[in-house]
């Protein structure tokens, strides 16, 4: 069993409800139904809580693991105090920085559980393209960066993440959301809607075009995430964005680009030399462990 399993048990057992655990943790309501689930069949099988009407109970042998859970949670807790202390972590301040897709969909919940830890820490989020991330990590304006692949090995410590699609977004009258996925040349005839210069997504769109044999027709060049998709949906244009960005924006398509296969590779990056102060080196550890991989 885990200690965030244990750590939700108690906020379900404390609020009585799940609903009321899931705010509390910052988490969604499935995700605490299923760590709680998980946890029962890592008790052998045994249910832990039982609905009675909105609320939830603890069974017999829910009542017996949370007394080990709070003496668990508060050996944990101890512990981590004296690391702290031993490390320097009830003050100080760590940056990071990061493109505004991952800033707003992943980072979130990684730097709420990083306070939860630490609540003394003072958190920095900076967001811009790779070029500026790097350039901002070279001066030690940030400790740690969220970068998209490629950078320069020389220099840099790289923990890669995770390699996600890039979608073709539409208005969802399009002809073209009646397809399952488009290729890069379906869109010459399309009015694009481009990130700003100097963010690499703004550079890959016009290469994907310009090597299928096309110049794209900009309608809006140096729009944010957020402005692409809004207008994508009044149907000004079309925009090609990492998947991430279109959870719940109403009024879009989106398909996958197929030929080619578009897709962005994202990594953590710190200056290999530069030693990382102990609050950045547990906010790496906590991204290391938190980001998908």
């Amino acid at each position: 069993m885990e200690l965030d399993q244990l750590r939700t048990f108690m906020s379900v057992a404390r609020h009585a409800h799940v609903s009321r655990a899931a705010r509390e943790l910052h988490m969604a309501q499935p995700a605490v139904s299923r760590q709680i689930r998980d946890l029962e069949r890592e008790c052998g099988g045994v249910a832990l809580i039982e609905k009675v009407g909105r609320n939830v109970r603890l069974t017999e042998a829910g009542e017996a693991l949370l007394i080990h859970a709070q003496s668990i949670l508060a050996e944990v807790a101890a512990a981590e105090s004296t690391m702290r202390e031993r490390l320097g972590l009830t003050a100080g301040r760590v940056s990071v920085g990061t493109p505004p897709s991952v800033g707003l969909h992943l980072l979130p919940d990684a730097l709420a559980r990083f306070h939860r830890t630490y609540p003394a820490i003072e958190l920095r989020i900076q967001q811009a393209g790779t070029a500026q991330l790097l350039h901002q990590l070279a001066m030690g304006e940030i400790d740690i960066a969220v970068v998209t692949l490629p950078i320069p090995s020389r220099g840099h410590d790289i923990i890669p993440l995770f390699i996600e699609p890039l979608v073709a977004v539409f208005h969802e009258g399009h002809p073209l959301a009646a397809r399952y996925e488009i290729s890069i040349n379906e869109l010459s005839d399309e009015a694009f809607l481009l990130y700003p210069s100097g963010y690499e997504m703004h550079e890959v769109i016009i290469k994907a075009c310009r090597d299928a044999g096309f110049a794209p027709r900009i309608v809006l060049d140096g729009g944010d995430v957020a402005i692409l998709l809004r207008l994508a949906a009044a149907g000004l244009g079309i925009a090609i964005v990492p998947q991430i960005t279109i959870q719940g924006v109403e009024g879009i398509a989106a398909r996958p680009i197929v030929r080619p296969l578009l897709s962005r590779s994202m990594a953590l990056v710190t200056k290999s030399d530069r030693t990382l102060t102990p609050p950045a080196r547990m906010l790496l550890h906590q991204l290391k462990q938190t980001l998908p991989q």
